[in-house]
């Protein structure tokens, strides 16, 4: 998620030991913390493995809001504040040269840009670029995409708190531009260099917006919403330009000629993209790649990659978790006895001692869809394992076991037949085919009746969760160091804000907690609120979290520069300081 909101991920994002800070971080250029450049290139290229397809090039649009989505456009679209592997938001300063919270009241921030920056068509960077991008994130129905259509938004939380950008000083003392009607900028001055941004209410995570910058004047021709649809689109303003992408196969970057800063030192970074987590350490030992970053982990790519010799191996507990998703449009699903009786169903300890629990000891049943239990502020919520609670659960509903030992209900396109569910998933994933057979047993015991059907990730997350194409879905969340990237899965689905809501749940004291902690003075007063919110998540049983995912990485010891990230931004955070050698 560059740092907007969750990205999903066919498998979910990693700490350290120590708790995750939320708080203080610098924000001008000598004390930002950001990766120090090398005065040259070095040339050479580094191959990256990717474990799911691309359903597009737009990653702030809810289909295309992939993790592997994201560490390709880490090098290719702008960021205005980069999480680095402290997890710390820290100020790009090859793009702006000051970023500052000027006023409290109204909260008011002031971006200066690199006078240098340009788009990879020789483009100029400006506000217009920050304007068009908060105006297609805001929510506000008053902007929509080419031909009239909503803006289709991953998230905007953080967009829809604010009250206008505004331009000034363009480069070389120029006047300001008119601006017109058809770009919705008149009298905001798009071609200056200075972008003023003010806030109604406040927000708290001002740091978490204008990443993955989509370029203003792209879009407006082609479309926010489905015209990023390769290479010719995505255009760079950034390290690398995507040269060539070979659906399902592989992707290209190469130096963007026009990049005003210090250049990548390598020549190339290509993503091969693989279809089974099995293939990994084959490529690896063969040299076919130089790092991968599996999904899931899993005891025998562990195994395996300690056997390669002259490589790299870390694992680390990750900004990421597992969960269950129930689509409340489903008429079982809708009601709450039926979720409550599932989750108290589900032995989460036994699935992940099963799973996870091979590769990273200590892992216990997460307790909070907010935050994970390394983080700052995590407070966690017991979800009981009991059988006999479900089956209770059940009766309530009037339904009835039959000789086959599963509930049949009395109402509905089941009644009088075993009450049936489909669970969905990512394909190829070893751990994650484990854990729903886990999850289909355990269900037996307790009188439902279970199917799975998985699909490749494009339909999985482009077609079957955004559509509702499901009843019971797993998959990870990939998350920030800003608790508001929650605020578009849980806020109500009736909202054009929620497009990741997916379990299609509502609830007016949620929506009301999660906005009260994003306009909240200080981060642990919107830790606090965002912990109230999915309190009464719990209550609802919108979703059932199952635990926090370990990371691992392996990558050949020729590639030296990598600082893994455990946030939804990826490995490829600073892959502008990778070097290859021999």
């Amino acid at each position: 998620m560059g740092l907007k909101g969750l990205l999903k991920r066919s498998a979910f994002a990693a700490l350290a030991a120590g708790a995750l800070s939320l708080s203080v971080v610098a924000i001008t250029p000598s004390a930002s913390g950001a990766s120090t450049k090398a005065s040259s290139s070095s040339g050479g290229t580094a191959t990256m493995a990717l474990d799911e397809n691309l359903v597009g090039f737009n990653i702030n649009t809810s289909a295309a809001s992939e993790f592997v989505l994201q560490e390709i456009m880490n090098m290719v679209w702008p960021q205005a504040f980069i999480v680095n592997s402290k997890l710390q938001p820290v100020i790009n300063n090859q793009l702006l040269e000051s970023a500052v919270q000027t006023s409290d009241s109204p909260q008011t921030v002031v971006y200066t840009l690199n006078p240098k920056a340009v788009w990879s068509d020789g483009t100029p960077i400006t506000a217009d670029d920050f304007i068009y991008n908060w105006q297609a994130q805001s929510g506000n129905t008053a902007y929509t995409d080419v031909g009239g259509k909503p803006y289709d938004d991953a998230s905007t939380s953080g967009y829809n708190q604010v009250q206008s950008v505004v331009g000034s000083n363009p480069s070389g003392g120029a006047a300001c531009a008119p601006g017109s009607t058809a770009d919705r900028n008149v009298g905001l001055c798009p071609n200056g260099r200075t972008i003023t941004v003010t806030f109604k209410p406040s927000f708290t995570d001002w740091r978490a917006i204008f990443t993955d910058i989509v370029p203003a004047h792209i879009a407006r021709t082609v479309g926010w919403n489905t015209g990023f649809v390769g290479p010719t689109q995505a255009i760079s303003g950034s390290w690398y330009t995507i040269s060539s992408y070979n659906e399902n196969q592989s992707l290209v970057l190469t130096r963007n000629p026009t990049y005003w800063g210090t250049p990548g030192k390598l020549d190339k970074i290509v993503f091969q993209f693989f279809s089974d987590d099995s293939q990994l350490v084959p490529a690896l030992q063969n040299k076919e790649i130089n790092i991968f970053n599996p999904s899931t982990v899993n005891l025998s790519i562990v195994q395996t990659a300690n056997q390669v010799p002259n490589t790299t191996k870390v694992t680390l507990p990750g900004l990421e978790f597992e969960h269950f998703d129930f689509n409340q449009s489903d008429p079982y699903l809708a009601k709450l006895q039926v979720r409550e009786a599932i989750a108290h169903g589900v032995n989460r300890q036994t699935i992940i001692n099963r799973t996870v629990g091979e590769i990273a000891k200590g892992i216990t049943p997460l307790g909070s869809r907010m935050l994970v239990s390394t983080q700052k502020g995590y407070k966690g919520t017991s979800y009981a394992y009991s059988s006999s609670t479900s089956a209770n659960l059940l009766k309530e509903l009037g339904f009835k076991k039959a000789s086959d030992g599963y509930f049949q209900p009395n109402y509905g396109p089941q009644k009088g037949q075993d009450l049936t569910f489909t669970i969905q998933s990512t394909s190829g994933n070893s751990i994650r085919a484990q854990t729903e057979e886990l999850f289909q047993a355990q269900m037996k015991a307790i009188g439902i009746k279970i199917n799975i059907q998985n699909y490749d990730a494009s339909t999985f997350f482009g077609t079957n969760l955004p559509t509702g194409t499901y009843q019971i879905g797993e998959f990870a969340w990939v998350t920030t160091p800003f608790v508001s990237g929650n605020q578009p899965i849980y806020c109500s689905y009736t909202s054009t804000k929620c497009a990741e809501n997916w379990t299609h749940s509502a609830n007016s004291e949620v929506d009301s907690l999660m906005s009260q902690g994003s306009a909240a003075p200080s981060t642990t007063q919107e830790i606090t609120d965002y912990n109230k919110a999915d309190a009464v998540l719990w209550q609802n049983m919108v979703t059932l979290p199952l635990y926090q995912k370990p990371q691992f990485w392996a990558w050949s010891n020729n590639l030296k520069g990598v600082l893994p990230n455990t946030s939804s931004v990826g490995v490829t955070w600073n892959a502008e300081d990778w070097t290859v050698s021999g």
